[in-house]
């Protein structure tokens, strides 16, 4: 049957070049979009690092018409009471620096005592004992103790990423127990010495970027003015969380300089974040591209087949008088279609590879792998194959439904 469909190929070969020369096109097109896709939504569906799931950041504001006085630091740790103790609130950290889902980056570079020769870049959050508790941050080597986490211990406690204790240390699972210290303070005679306690998962600042390195450290409690207060809520409570918190905590926390602005739950700016980001409607017009290249290919082999198949009448009339199935009927056209198809995937893949090798494809969240060429031109050739078999269907439906004698006579 292969040979047979071929050679029809071969003798419409005339008709069938400007299908060919389409489908080769499109196929490229279809692929490069595809992997565009693929770049953003691999790194999308890798976890975060940390579960955002059910917490809310509490907005306080400064109030410009109020003076600071004396009894500052005692509104702040009553405002910071007043939030834990919230019937509603289950758990409750705050910290500062590098704040996920916001442009609020906050880096600094660190050193090995082992090696003094290079300095690693990161990201940095001081934040307070709770935090690992309410993010649902879990050591992989090592432990965090609350209690001993602290500025006033020395050398300071740190967590690592993963990939920063990679970097730092060369070795994240010896990390444990090292230390390192901020070339930068000592070029201005201050001595740091940082001791890593613990080493966590990598982690990303929002949902379409590469993991970064990050390293958090104790955040002094008076720095609770300058930091983000986040608290957790339990799953029967999240509903309307932001209208009780709102409703019941605006006159008790308008203290001092502060007022409250409201409860954010955190997945909803990470949603925020990455529309504002660009990249959804970003990926939104990649989609669209992807539907109108399957929508043209689909129109276009839908009306050659139904003009080939009305000129084929009486091929297809002779064929079934002389003992073919109707099955064999589509099947022969549904296999001419596929076969058009794979002749115009070899030289497409040519070119796809010449484009990867070119480096020419987006890589801005996911690197270039074997795994990622095949899964993105497979999946340009499957869906490719799905829209030819929806567009010959109703032809073939048609072929076989002639009437041998019927169809001679008329002939």
């Amino acid at each position: 049957m292969f040979n047979q469909v071929l050679k029809q190929l071969w003798n419409a070969r005339r008709s069938n070049a400007w299908i060919w020369a389409v489908l080769l096109v499109v196929s490229v097109l279809l692929w490069f979009a595809l992997d565009i896709i693929y770049n953003y939504e691999a790194a999308a569906r890798k976890p975060l690092g940390y579960d955002v799931d059910g917490l809310y950041n509490i907005e306080l504001r400064y109030n410009w018409t109020t003076n600071a006085d004396s009894t500052q630091d005692e509104d702040n740790r009553a405002i910071y009471n007043l939030i834990k103790d919230y019937p509603l609130v289950d758990k409750i950290c705050y910290y500062r620096g590098d704040e996920p889902f916001s442009d609020n980056r906050m880096y600094e570079g660190f050193t090995p005592h082992s090696d003094s020769t290079f300095t690693v870049s990161t990201f940095i959050r001081l934040v307070s004992p709770e935090f690992f508790d309410v993010y649902n941050v879990t050591p992989i080597y090592g432990s965090i103790d609350s209690e001993h986490w602290s500025q006033g211990e020395y050398p300071v406690p740190v967590v690592m990423t993963r990939e920063l204790a990679d970097s730092v240390f060369g070795d994240a699972s010896q990390a444990v127990g090292k230390t390192c210290y901020n070339p930068y303070y000592l070029m201005a005679n201050i001595s740091t010495n940082y001791k890593v306690v613990a080493v966590v998962a990598d982690q990303k600042p929002f949902g379409y970027s590469r993991y970064e390195k990050m390293i958090y450290m104790p955040n002094q409690p008076e720095a609770l003015p300058y930091s983000n207060i986040v608290v957790s809520v339990k799953p029967e409570n999240r509903a309307t969380f932001a209208e009780k918190f709102y409703a019941d905590m605006r006159q008790p926390l308008e203290r001092g300089v502060f007022y409250l602005l409201g409860a954010e739950p955190l997945s909803a700016r990470k949603e925020a974040y990455d529309l504002s980001h660009g990249t959804v409607n970003y990926l939104n017009t990649t989609y669209i591209f992807v539907a109108f290249f399957m929508f043209m290919v689909f129109l276009i082999v839908l009306g050659s087949f139904m003009m080939r198949t009305r000129r084929r009448r009486c091929e297809i009339g002779v064929r079934m008088a002389m003992g073919s199935s109707r099955r064999m009927v589509m099947l022969q056209l549904m296999g001419e279609g596929l076969l058009l198809l794979a002749l115009a995937l070899l030289p497409a893949l040519v070119v796809a590879l010449n484009i990867v090798n070119a480096d020419i494809t987006v890589n801005t969240l996911t690197d270039m792998s074997t795994l990622r060429f095949i899964v993105t031109f497979g999946t340009a050739a499957l869906l490719l194959a799905l829209v030819i078999v929806a567009a010959i269907y109703p032809s073939a439906r048609k072929a076989m439904n002639l009437d041998p004698a019927e169809t001679l006579h008329d002939e």
